[in-house]
């Protein structure tokens, strides 16, 4: 095929250039990059390359680039760019070269940026360009600032085994005002004036108001499917920064007092005029006046919690929290600062000192249905009054054992900010029989196993490896070892079928407890599967997870988030191993909706009872959400814990699954977990409704409230579709 194509090595370990096939200039293709023959990444080349290419020829959007790690390039490495697919190389070059990459004519580009869609930009640095994070990006429409950003983020870039391939990144959110449909030419450079690759950037963005105009034009039309894709098309995210405008009552926030005239050592109590409800806050919470108006539909509820805004300076940031989340209750105390309870119940609580005992006593006496989080703010929190609030909470949860099992130790932690312990729950059972799907890549299985069971001593490990067509002689050579070992090895024939795999392995289990693990995992801290079988013993608890890194210590997993991008995603995949989060969330164990199969801990009882992963409509991908989508409509909960943690690859041995068949499954998967759990998908309970859907998790807030009215933690398959999907 006669491509036209140019390529320029410029920076140490950047690679960027363009390729179109002059007979068809419409038709964009992949790129990938070899390493000594291996292909370790691809990319589409549908980048605006006008800033650098402008020969005769090459469409203005037909342009890639690549960032390699030159520390882990050795000068006998040899890189190849090719299209996939075809036998053109774009280039070819020895790793002794990598540090002579140098044009002059570049150096003025600091990075590159893209239109994600809506009010979002989003982009990533160069290598060198500033030390993160005290860095801003800016957006100009002429000469005018339309959004600016500091860089806040981390990408993991190239091989998932590279320990230095991670960059810095940026979203950067526009003024919602150019959301009028008017397209426009966007300039993007860094505060010291250096533009990035794609600027200036085509821009343009719709008002939320046009999915009325929709809903008006074909009312009938518009079911719960179809606002999905409007969600998609049309969702306009904003800075966190933006919370007060929403919210314009918090300015008017003043201090109370009690009913009785006089503030409690730590906490403070009025009633609601009109409602039958006590609102109960901490010393540190300012509440709204008008929070009455936020009752209804909440008659049946025991407890009600609210939201919070933090002001720092002149501005309100905001603590948006989940539907009630008992483990991060007890770790954190989270839904305690600002909390209302009937005014009967109120009364037999009125005496208790510490608002965290208050606030769990009355979550003993409550069913779970019967706990609401209303998402909207009830006050103003000033952080720095929590400064005892960790130790409160410590003896709390110790005054009220009826919330944990017997033997559980309470271990007070250092949080940032917010209270933070562990509870130590006893393990109950040292036996766990742990799956391993694997193909090839010998040396990285006996890793994992290695160092699972030097990291787990103490346990009884039932270890079983399903090959799946390992054709490599060195690989077979390492199962040889492994049954040496006592290591299981189960042979699968067929296609790659994660789920079936599974499902076959753990009906040869031999232990209750069953761990899925994944091939490309490794542990460099110990005690992590005493950490979840700790988890797995309370009765209620149906699937365990652990904080997951990359090789950079970029987060890889800190639990599954439904909602961003009308899908499922990893929370925490922009931050740092040993980053708090989002509401110091990756400091706190806590139920989430999903965890990933790539380490998975439940009862084989339970998984055989469920009929384990889906193998039809999640061969591959998502059988672990689904999985766990379906724990919680049986009433149990899933939990993900931070305070262990594991080493992940992540798709070493299957590579990614982006523009291949493979990558088209993923999408049909996607389509079928949209199906099945559709409105799980528009609210997930453990993420708030007002955080944006297009960016990941935590990173801004939404336009519009997808969810205001009072939410209780329940999970359930989208109710109107055939049994069978």
């Amino acid at each position: 095929m006669p491509f036209l194509s140019e390529v320029e090595f410029f920076r140490p370990g950047f690679v960027r250039g363009a390729v179109v096939d002059p007979s068809h200039p419409w038709r964009r293709w992949v790129v990938g990059l070899s390493l000594n023959g291996r292909l370790a990444t691809t990319t589409l080349a549908e980048g605006n390359s006008t800033a650098w290419c402008q020969r005769p020829g090459f469409p203005p959007d037909c342009g890639f680039e690549f960032n390699l790690n030159t520390a882990a390039l050795r000068d006998s490495d040899l890189i190849t760019l090719t299209v996939v697919n075809s036998d053109h190389i774009l280039a070819e070059t020895a790793g002794a070269d990598v540090p002579n990459w140098l044009d002059s004519t570049a150096r003025d580009r600091a990075g590159y940026v893209r239109h994600v869609h809506g009010l979002t930009l989003s982009g990533v640095l160069d290598n060198g360009v500033t030390e993160f994070p005290a860095y801003e990006v800016l957006a100009f429409d002429g000469d005018r600032v339309v959004g600016r950003t500091r860089v806040f983020r981390w990408q993991h870039i190239g091989d998932p085994r590279l320990p230095d391939a991670r960059a810095v990144g940026f979203d950067l959110l526009i003024d919602a005002a150019l959301a009028d449909g008017v397209p426009r030419k966007l300039r993007v450079e860094t505060a010291t004036g250096m533009p990035l690759n794609g600027s200036p950037i085509d821009f343009i963005a719709y008002p939320n108001s046009f999915r009325d105009a929709c809903r008006a034009l074909a009312p009938q039309k518009i079911n719960r499917n179809a606002d999905m894709i409007l969600d998609r098309l049309l969702e306009n995210s904003m800075p966190m920064v933006a919370y007060g405008d929403l919210y314009p009552e918090l300015s008017k926030v003043k201090p109370v007092v009690s009913d009785d005239g006089v503030a409690a050592k730590e906490w403070v109590s009025r009633s609601l005029t009109g409602t039958g409800w006590v609102l109960i806050h901490h010393k540190s919470v300012r509440p709204r006046k008008d929070l009455a108006s936020l009752f209804k539909g909440i008659s049946e509820a025991k407890l009600a919690y609210f939201d919070l805004a933090v002001q720092r300076n002149d501005q309100l940031f905001p603590l948006l929290l989940p539907a009630f989340d008992l483990e991060r209750t007890l770790e954190q105390g989270y839904p305690a600062l600002c909390f209302a309870l009937p005014r009967s119940s109120f009364t037999g609580l009125r005496g208790i000192k510490s608002i965290f005992t208050l606030f769990l006593r009355a979550v003993a006496d409550a069913n779970r249905d019967e706990i609401v989080h209303v998402p909207h703010p009830g006050g103003i929190l000033d952080e720095s009054l929590l400064t005892d609030a960790g130790k409160d909470l410590a003896q709390a949860v110790q005054d009220t054992p009826k919330l944990y099992p017997v033997g559980t130790v309470v271990e007070p932690k250092l949080g940032a900010t917010f209270p933070a312990l562990r509870l130590r729950r006893p393990v109950q059972d040292r036996a766990v029989s742990v799956i391993i799907p694997s193909r090839n890549e010998g040396l990285m299985l006996k890793t994992c196993i290695d160092s699972l069971i030097a990291q787990n001593p103490g346990f009884d490990l039932d270890i079983l490896v399903v090959d799946n067509r390992t054709t490599d002689p060195a690989t077979l050579d390492v199962f040889l070892d492994l049954e040496r070992q006592g290591v299981r090895i189960l042979e699968f024939d067929d296609g790659f079928n994660f789920s079936v795999m599974n499902n076959l392995a753990a009906e040869h289990a031999r232990h209750e407890q069953i761990c899925f693990l994944n091939n490309d995992v490794e542990f460099p801290v110990p005690n992590v599967l005493e950490e979840m079988c700790s988890r797995l013993s309370d009765p209620t608890v149906g699937a365990v997870g652990p904080l997951m890194a990359r090789a950079s210590d970029i987060i890889q997993h800190g639990g599954v988030v439904l909602g961003p991008h009308n899908g499922a995603c990893h929370a925490f995949e922009d931050r740092m191993r040993h980053d708090p989060g989002y509401g110091e969330l990756l400091m706190v164990a806590r139920e989430v909706s999903a965890v990933t199969g790539a380490m998975l801990l439940t009862r084989k009882s339970l998984f055989l009872s469920m009929g384990g992963f889906e193998e039809h409509l999640f061969a591959v991908n998502f059988n672990d959400v689904d999985y766990c989508l379906r724990l919680w409509s049986r009433g149990m909960r899933v939990i993900f814990t931070p305070h262990v943690w594991v080493r992940h690859f992540e798709s070493v041995s299957r590579g990614r699954e982006t523009l291949s068949p493979a990558g088209q499954r993923m999408m049909r998967e996607v389509a079928n977990l949209r199906l099945r759990w559709r409105d799980a998908i528009l609210n997930d309970p453990f993420f708030h409704p007002l955080f944006s859907i297009d960016t990941l998790p935590y990173r801004a807030l939404s336009t519009q409230h997808r969810a205001p009215e009072p939410r209780r933690s329940v999970i359930a398959p989208s109710s109107e579709l055939p049994q069978w999907i």
